[in-house]
Formats: C-alpha cells, structure tokens, sequence
C-alpha cells in the first residue's frame, strides 16, 4: 500500500479488497474487519495503545472481498507524522493481518474556517 496521506482534522474513506493466500477475493460475509494505527514505536500486539481504531462490518460487496473503511474528521485529528497500521480480519473461521502500512497525516494548507 506505500504510504497514505491523510490531511489533520479531514475525514477520509479508503476502499479495501481483501483477498486470500491464493489471490482470491475472500467472502467478508460475517466477518470483521479492525483497522489499527499506531504510533512508530508501538509494536505492542494489542491495540490498547493505537491512536485510530476502526471496526467495520456491514461491507460495501462482501462477497467480492470489498469493503470501505471511514475516518471521521475527529480520527484524523492528531499531531502530524509517520504512523504505522494493519488491517485484520476476523470470523468465520479466519483470523488474518494484513502487512503492516504507513499513513502519514499532513497539515492541511488552508486550515481557515470563516
């Protein structure tokens, strides 16, 4: 995935396909899917320590493997930087994490409100 940049304080949606060991789209039906970003030096295996933490299960084409995850505008609301996350999923009988992947949140050039 590289790095994605989110601007501080902006909502922003990334869509997902999820696939399996054999490239295949995996069938989220049921299952959930945690979205966890955490600061560089965190390399706890527990989220209790994660800056944004996202659940997701109502997904956009579950039987293609497709699914959208949501940052609100108060998520994306830390201090700029480099921050590392993953992607899990979880149910029916699976249990699997994606590579690890940056997000890097950058100021905004306009941050004007009137």
């Amino acid at each position: 995935m590289g790095v994605i940049q989110l601007h501080k304080g902006n909502p922003y949606s990334k869509s997902v396909e999820i696939k399996d060991s054999d490239g295949k789209a995996l069938d989220l039906t049921g299952r959930t899917i945690f979205c966890s970003i955490k600061s560089l030096r965190d390399d706890a295996d527990t989220d209790a320590d994660a800056l944004i933490t996202k659940e997701v299960t109502s997904h956009s084409e579950p039987t293609k493997g497709l699914s959208v995850i949501t940052f609100s505008a108060a998520d994306t609301d830390i201090e700029p930087g480099l921050y590392v996350a993953d992607i899990k999923v979880y149910g029916e009988g699976f249990n699997a994490n994606t590579d690890p992947f940056y997000i890097e949140i950058i100021r905004p050039k306009t941050e004007r409100t009137t």
